[in-house]
């Protein structure tokens, strides 16, 4: 058997083997991913996990996410658009609570760095995802956090 790399891994699979639960992966470090292999004659349509039925995060109601990892998804500051037909909704909605966030912080601050791009005007880009902090695809197009 082998067992997931960092830390966590380590510590309920090597020190403490009987004290650890596994959780729901569409839920806890949700990664938007397919659970099913493809393009393998010997695996296809099998679940990665070994089981003989998978849920499919791709699917997962965002408000039943409680953290995500952005791998599959891109980072935001990214400004990514192209995810494939199955991940767009769930990824766009992920950057989007991400953004949501990233303003949130932005409106708390009282320092003279605040940034609050705004959202009305006519070349806004896809301001219900990006909240103005993508100013167009692509990492250039991201407008970072002032420090």
């Amino acid at each position: 058997m082998s067992y997931s790399t960092g830390i966590c891994a380590y510590y309920y699979s090597k020190i403490h083997p009987d004290k650890g639960i596994e959780l729901n992966r569409c839920r806890i470090n949700a990664m938007v991913d397919n659970p099913y292999f493809k393009g393998d004659e010997k695996q296809t349509g099998k679940c990665r996990d070994g089981r003989s039925s998978c849920e499919d995060c791709r699917t997962t109601n965002i408000s039943d996410i409680l953290s995500a990892h952005l791998t599959i998804c891109q980072k935001p500051w990214e400004c990514h658009t192209s995810w494939d037909s199955q991940s767009k909704k769930l990824c766009s909605q992920l950057h989007s609570e991400w953004f949501r966030i990233r303003r949130s912080f932005e409106e708390s601050r009282t320092d003279s760095l605040k940034q609050l791009p705004d959202l009305n005007g006519e070349k806004v880009f896809k301001p219900e995802i990006y909240y103005g902090y993508c100013k167009s695809p692509g990492q250039r197009g991201y407008l970072p956090v002032k420090i």
